[in-house]
């Protein structure tokens, strides 16, 4: 009962010191679940302390400004680091289909080679 007690404890204060609403992580993980898929706990809080340094590095670019105030404009700067990755995903992507049609033509001029 003691040890239940210390676990439940535990995970509270883990869940007490994440850098954003562990309820709000587990939803939007939630949203982009198929049905009858769940998440672990631990799962949850690892992507949170992740964002959480996501938004620490974010913070760190954004604070270089001379200025003396921190705008829109400084924060999409700073995030559009991030953003590349998706675009070059997209483009990686592109590019493997592209290589993949390329690869189907040269099988089809060497079937071409061979009946003649």
């Amino acid at each position: 009962m003691a040890e239940e007690k210390k676990e439940v404890q535990k995970e509270e204060s883990e869940i007490a010191n994440l850098p954003f609403p562990h309820s709000r992580i587990k939803d939007i993980l939630k949203s982009k679940l198929k049905e009858g898929c769940y998440i672990k706990k631990k799962a949850a809080i690892d992507l949170n302390l992740w964002l959480g340094k996501l938004a620490e590095k974010i913070a760190s670019d954004v604070s270089k400004t001379e200025k003396a105030y921190i705008s829109s404009e400084d924060i999409c700067r700073a995030i559009d680091k991030f953003d590349a990755v998706d675009k070059i995903e997209g483009e990686k992507k592109r590019i493997a289909a592209h290589l993949n049609a390329i690869k189907e033509d040269i099988n089809r001029l060497l079937e071409d080679l061979e009946r003649v």
